[in-house]
């Protein structure tokens, strides 16, 4: 397959540049977006499948050990023991109480938190900023129960996959958007080889040389999920594409041999 050969060629041969400089910009184009769609639909994958599995664990967990709760009338009516303290550090704090046994107090010592009481929410986003809302000011006839909750949590990850389809668009103009950068770099090698090349040969050459960095990116989004972290990939990432256009340039100079234009339509 053309593009399968593509995909190898431009990662493994530095002469396969001078064959596509010429390209069409829609063909390279091309390449770019059926890579893409290929590694974003990997990710995609992966991603939906993780946020299922922690979603059911945290359904379950939270049908096991939430005490029963509604909100109607503009007042939080909850069955547990209060206070009901979700969790208690001292970075962050969740409590439950409409008993009026604490107050909003209680988060001052904390970072982040929330306090749900009897007609009152107080979230605390930052050591600076606490917001208060009045659940008397819910519209009226709103309700909401522990059951709805259970019910809607599993639903967040369709919506993830929604925001997934979604977001194809947009990573895929940050892709272009890399290409064009990566095209602007490679005007210092054109420069400095005397290489002679035209920001649209550029391109296709940007085009192609993202693809060793795409493919470390999947994996190593791939390989995060057992722990693995390796700080500023962002880094690496840049640093591997600019040696490729780099090498590429360089090898497209007038001097050197000439390879046969067998990937020209």
């Amino acid at each position: 397959m053309k593009f399968l050969t593509e995909m190898r060629e431009c990662v493994i041969d530095f002469d396969f540049y001078r064959q596509i400089k010429g390209n069409r910009f829609g063909r390279s184009f091309l390449y770019l977006l059926l890579l893409f769609l290929i590694l974003y639909s990997i990710n995609g994958a992966k991603n939906f499948i993780i946020s299922r599995y922690y979603i059911e664990e945290a359904v379950a967990e939270f049908s096991e050990t939430i005490p029963e709760f509604r909100l109607e009338n503009g007042e939080f009516i909850f069955e547990g023991k209060m206070p009901y303290y979700i969790s208690s550090s001292t970075s962050e704090v969740f409590v439950i109480d409409t008993t009026g046994q604490v107050d909003k107090s209680v988060l001052d010592s904390a970072k982040t938190g929330l306090l749900i009481t009897r007609d009152r929410v107080h979230v605390k986003r930052s050591a600076a900023q606490l917001q208060e809302y009045n659940l008397r000011e819910l519209p009226e006839g709103f309700r909401l129960t522990k059951a709805q909750v259970v019910e809607f949590l599993p639903k967040l990850s369709w919506i993830l996959m929604v925001l997934i389809v979604f977001g194809f668009v947009f990573v895929l103009a940050w892709k272009l958007l890399n290409v064009v950068l990566l095209a602007l770099l490679g005007l210092i090698s054109n420069s400095a080889f005397k290489a002679a090349l035209s920001y649209g040969q550029l391109l296709n050459i940007s085009i192609y040389a993202l693809t060793l960095p795409m493919l470390l990116e999947l994996a190593y989004s791939l390989v995060r999920v057992t722990g693995v972290y390796i700080p500023y990939f962002w880094v690496i990432y840049w640093l591997i594409s600019i040696l490729y256009v780099t090498f590429a340039v360089k090898s497209c100079k007038p001097d050197m041999p000439d390879t046969p234009d067998l990937l020209q339509e």
